[in-house]
């Protein structure tokens, strides 16, 4: 019997945003700072654009995600990365 997924939500806000090349594949990650104090969390975005445009992701939001844990020597994953109602831009 496998170890369940434990899901938990928290609260943060997103502190630079990084290009990296994976597989010659362009991708983005956001940086995420909780706001409970843990390490930051390195999240993978998408390039959605809001309607005029612009990123819809941007250093400064504020942002709700979930954390799964998974069985013993798994690394958590994050998922559900949303805007939170606060959001600061800059």
């Amino acid at each position: 019997m496998g170890t369940p997924t434990i899901k938990t939500t928290g609260n943060g806000t997103i502190n630079a945003i990084r290009h990296v090349w994976i597989d010659s594949t362009p991708t983005r990650f956001a940086m995420i700072l909780p706001d409970d104090g843990h390490s930051r969390l390195a999240v993978r975005i998408s390039p959605h654009l809001t309607v005029d445009g612009r990123d819809c992701f941007q250093v400064g939001d504020k942002v709700k995600y979930t954390v799964l844990t998974g069985p013993t020597g798994e690394f958590p994953r994050v998922q559900d990365l949303a805007k939170s109602a606060d959001t600061n831009t800059v």
